[in-house]
């Protein structure tokens, strides 16, 4: 028998991290291929417990130490690698934090690398758009791993607008969204849909390399998101179109056109691009075998009951996280 291969993962307690391992140990078939080693800022917090009794091996690295993030990566066959710039809130850290762990990879004869990216927005929009740092640093280090990947098996897993189980409604039934009713926004819920493409990636080897796969749990409309809230609460949701000027009032002015922003690629670019959903089945045949399907809207819906409307909008809880981790 072949032993198991070691796959590293970063952000092993965060949202996207917790995915993979998540996927790993809920499918038998690739369960048995790998050995769990999660990467965290802090391997004594409170979630190690029951990630290592899960038989996942914990260790402490930091992206600005290549020395530490070589130590932690040493052995491993595979390597889910991401970066956070809302800890950081700098471009130009978190583009030398992702060369650092890419480096970090190749000096350790790390075989398959997969990097949570995000698309190249100041490109992708024409320029209209230049303010998504948190955007154009990731596809910068993207640019980067293509460019000096040599033989090793690289590919993006890019995530799309997540759902938030905090995104209750306002207390006039009010949803507010970004400056269009109809554009398609893709949603993606990392802990229980996220590891289906990046283990895919994972067991897709060489046939993989170089693939930009848009996780998505499932496309919809701020129309259809409003409908199946109203359907699942029994009260009617009306939809607030904001403008991003309006909205950008509400911010201090070092973040305001970063969210601004946020605002705009979904509501006139449809993060991905428009029509993006079109394409959605070349990318969902990276979703590993045997994980079961994708997450609804519906089923997010009702698994984040009950609906109170007692929170802040969607998009200013969205806004309000951005703002609480920047300060």
């Amino acid at each position: 028998m072949i032993p198991p291969r070691v796959i590293t993962v970063f952000g092993a307690t965060g949202n996207q991290g917790s995915g993979i391992i998540n996927t790993v140990l809920a499918v038998p078939a690739v369960r048995e291929k790998y050995t769990l080693r999660g990467v965290t800022r802090d391997p004594e917090g409170p979630k190690r417990t029951a990630l290592s009794q899960k038989g996942v091996e914990l260790v402490k690295a930091d992206l600005n130490d290549l020395d530490s993030l070589k130590a932690a990566i040493r052995g491993s066959y595979g390597v889910f690698g991401m970066t956070d710039f809302w800890s950081i809130h700098s471009k130009e850290v978190e583009v030398q934090q992702g060369k650092n762990l890419f480096e970090a990879c190749k000096a350790e004869g790390v075989q398959h690398f997969v990097y949570s990216s995000l698309p190249w927005v100041t490109k992708t929009t024409n320029g209209i758009l230049r303010h998504l740092e948190h955007f154009d640093s990731k596809a910068m280090v993207q640019e980067f791993i293509e460019a000096h990947k040599g033989d090793m098996i690289a590919h993006v897993f890019e995530l799309s607008s997540k759902f938030d189980p905090q995104a209750r409604r306002d207390a006039d039934d009010d949803l507010a969204i970004p400056p269009s009713d109809s554009i398609s926004w893709p949603f993606i819920d990392p802990p229980q849909d996220g590891g289906k493409y990046v283990l895919g990636l994972f067991e897709g080897g060489s046939a993989a390399n170089g693939v930009q796969v848009n996780a998505v749990s499932c496309w919809t409309t701020p129309k259809e998101l409003a409908s199946a809230l109203t359907k699942d609460s029994g009260r009617e949701v009306a939809l607030e179109i904001v403008d991003p000027e309006t909205f950008a009032r509400e911010f201090p002015e070092n973040i305001a056109a970063e969210l601004t922003e946020t605002l705009r690629i979904v509501g006139e670019f449809s993060v991905y691009g428009r029509n993006e959903e079109q394409n959605q089945a070349k990318h969902d045949k990276w979703l590993v075998e045997g994980a079961g399907k994708k997450l609804s809207l519906e089923q997010w819906i009702y698994q984040n009951r009950p609906w109170t409307f007692e929170a802040t909008s969607f998009l200013d809880t969205l806004a309000e996280q951005k703002r609480q981790q920047h300060q």
